[in-house]
């Protein structure tokens, strides 16, 4: 490369504080990521808030990771490093966000030494810019602040280990460096599959070094490699099978549009990666291929080929060129959805070039160096160029992680960048829904209706926020729709037979829960609804066996064990139903139906002091609690405390005007001594329904 001459002058100060100067700023660009939350609807809830395989972590746990298809893909160790993240921070946003800092201010390191060893040590320049440009690189923001791209992050560690121990191995010829490499290749394949590229890269770098590629040395060493690259891609397909069944994308395209997007991705990771304009966390793919589109995409696809064969052309004139032309294209080429590999209906992703992106930093960093060798005037544009273009890439990389600070901004971002991507309104409205922004939620699921995909979870989201809102018959409309077209979706059917049951279609909701339960048996808050259904409709005891099917499937489901006390009430098992609100009571101390219905009970057995326990602690919890006032007032009333059973009864009216029992109750204590209040009192209750007060006042007030 001859002697450097460039304006770091690394004869007189080491490479180590510019290599730790790269590192700070790229600390610092991300910094803001420490401070996001979890995306609740964009995979960290599957790879994260609702993983049971990261909960713990023991031999046995470990050994499942190994033995098991999670989300679509093969990947332990990426579970193995949640489930560690998981032990020290629980579910705390910032201690995966830490992590994945970490790792990628490790990954941006090794990108140098990479580098610096593919020099052979002999330039500092080239390994020192192409690390910076990695590090703070824009389109990182998606690896980096996305809790669940840990595996990206950690294959990408383990590529740049490998692939340095293999350098190492090269320069001297020591077996143990080689099978360390094999090792760590396999480690990378085992967090993402995606690392079955380097098998390529490695051919990449025997080409670089001016390895025979065709001697029988050479050939044995890649068969270790070549084998692990072949199996695990396998395990990768049956892996998708198996999770999403054997259509892997959500939309079927032609082999020749399937060109076409794989020219117009290649381009656009390459411009990008250098101008991070309309960076986007969901590419769509064209609502239509015609015209105008199709002529566009025909030329990126001749453009990406004319890259390529440059990329050949130039093997002998310039090795540098050629590698990182065919490290970038080896390594996204598999994730150019050529084949729908990985599946998803999207063109393409931000994440995709993380690691492909070393081959382009590996060319610009060589141009620049190729300025600073220039005389003193083009030397000086090199570096103003250098400095200027670090500005502006580190103020783009720290204003986008922002954009994933939580679910709203992510998808108002994707919104404002692509207003027709109806998952991100879905998804949206879901998150607006959970936050109680139900009006909100309700026009992100009308746009993403009115923009016609046919997604049943926009109907059946919408179901869901027109049952918040008390609007049913609405919601069961949405859900007929989500049904039609996803007909054994088991959540889909069981919020349907949840919107049958508050219409009062009782044995059409028994009839979606049993129907529900035969497509997914664990669902402790189906058998739940189901045992309400029975309850309504008298079936006591069928009730009681579905709430206990409930809390035997969640111990700590509280509503089951509630509503069970409350059916065995109504069967006179008394003490039975003051066992199961104990129980409520010990998942949640603070709940006042419990400690009132439990004083019913203990009424009902004859134990007045601790049912007086249980109104009180009631009333004490919650004092606005009409119920527990009343509750406590008619016993005191049976009890002959008329005077502190006219209080209790007073103040459940004041809370709840339309109580209709309380109007009956005071009507017995007042009917001896001011007959016109307490017929009164009889009448509001026989208008609001209470059918017990029409004979005390035909007895009472003629």
């Amino acid at each position: 490369m001859g002697k450097n001459k460039s304006f770091i002058n690394f004869s007189k100060f080491s490479w180590l504080p510019w290599l730790a100067f790269i590192l700070l700023i790229t600390f610092l660009v991300y910094w803001p990521v420490l401070q996001n939350d979890f995306l609740k609807t964009w995979d960290d809830d599957r790879y994260i808030l609702e993983n049971p395989h990261i909960q713990k972590l023991n031999p046995t746990t470990i050994g499942k990771m190994f033995t098991i298809y999670y989300d679509g893909h093969y990947h332990p160790l990426t579970l193995f490093s949640l489930a560690i993240d998981y032990q020290i921070g629980s579910l705390s946003p910032q201690t995966y966000h830490t992590s994945n800092l970490i790792l990628h201010l490790i990954n941006t390191l090794l990108v140098f030494w990479f580098i610096f060893l593919l020099f052979k040590k002999k330039n500092t320049v080239i390994p020192l810019v192409s690390a910076l440009l990695f590090g703070i690189c824009t389109m990182h923001v998606e690896t980096v602040a996305w809790a669940s791209e840990r595996k990206n992050l950690l294959y990408a560690f383990f590529f740049f280990v490998s692939i340095i121990a293999y350098l190492y191995y090269i320069e001297k010829n020591k077996k143990w460096l080689y099978v360390l490499s094999i090792l760590l290749f396999l480690f990378s394949i085992l967090s993402k599959v995606m690392a079955i590229s380097l098998f390529v890269t490695f051919v990449l770098v025997d080409f670089y070094y001016d390895r025979k590629l065709l001697s029988r040395k050479v050939i044995v060493e890649k068969i270790p490699f070549f084998i692990l690259a072949v199996l695990f891609g396998i395990v990768a397909i049956f892996a998708q099978t198996s999770s999403w069944g054997e259509d892997l994308s959500q939309t079927h395209y032609s082999f020749f549009e399937r060109i076409l997007f794989a020219g117009f991705a290649f381009i656009m990771y390459l411009v990008k990666l250098i101008i991070p304009f309309k960076l986007s966390g969901f590419y769509p793919y064209p609502e239509m291929m015609q015209g105008l589109i199709i002529f566009r995409n025909v030329l990126f696809v001749l453009l990406s080929l004319f890259i390529v064969f440059v990329g050949f052309y130039l093997r002998k004139k310039s090795k540098v060129l050629f590698f990182g032309i065919l490290f970038f294209a080896s390594n996204i080429f598999l994730l150019l959805k050529l084949f729908e590999v990985p599946a998803g209906d999207y063109i393409m992703a931000d994440r995709y070039g993380y690691i492909p992106s070393i081959g382009l930093f590996l060319i610009m960093a060589y141009g620049l160096e190729n300025l600073f060798r220039k005389n003193t005037s083009i030397k000086r544009i090199g570096q103003g160029l250098l400095i200027l273009y670090t500005i502006f890439i580190a103020l783009q990389t720290f204003n986008r992680v922002s954009v994933w600070k939580d679910d709203v901004s992510f998808y108002s971002d994707i919104i404002s960048k692509y207003p027709k991507a109806e998952v991100a309104y879905t998804n949206r409205g879901a998150i607006r829904k959970e936050s109680r922004e139900l009006q909100g939620a309700l026009a992100d699921f009308n746009k993403a209706i009115q923009l016609g995909k046919k997604d049943f979870k926009a109907y059946s989201n919408r179901g869901a926020v027109y049952t918040d809102l008390g609007e049913y018959q609405m919601a069961l409309n949405d859900y007929q729709k989500a049904i039609s077209l996803k007909p054994n979706h088991p959540q889909v059917l069981a919020d349907y037979g949840y919107a049958q049951l508050n219409t009062g279609d009782i044995k059409g909701a028994i009839s979606t829960f049993d129907k529900t339960i035969r497509i997914k048996n664990y669902n402790p808050e189906v058998y739940n609804n189901r045992g309400t259904a029975k309850f309504k409709m008298g079936d006591l005891r069928g009730a009681i066996r579905d709430y206990e099917a409930a809390s035997t499937q969640n111990p700590d489901y509280l509503n089951a064990h509630y509503n069970r006390g409350l059916a065995r009430i109504n069967l006179g098992e008394y003490q039975k139903a003051i066992s199961d609100f104990l129980l409520t009571l010990k998942i949640e101390p603070g709940y006042a139906e419990a400690y009132s219905n439990m004083g019913v009970a203990w009424a009902q057995l004859g134990d007045m002091q601790k049912a007086f326990e249980s109104y009180d602690k009631a009333i004490q919890i919650r004092p606005g609690y009409f119920e527990a006032w009343l509750n406590r007032g008619v016993d005191k009333y049976y009890s002959g405390d008329f005077e502190g059973a006219l209080a209790d009864i007073n103040r459940s009216i004041q809370l709840n005007p339309n109580l209709a029992p309380a109007y009956y109750f005071r009507a017995l204590i007042k009917i001896n001594s001011d007959r016109n209040m307490a017929c009164n009192d009889l009448d509001k209750a026989i208008s609001l329904g209470f059918q017990a007060a029409i004979q005390l006042k035909e007895n009472n007030c003629k």
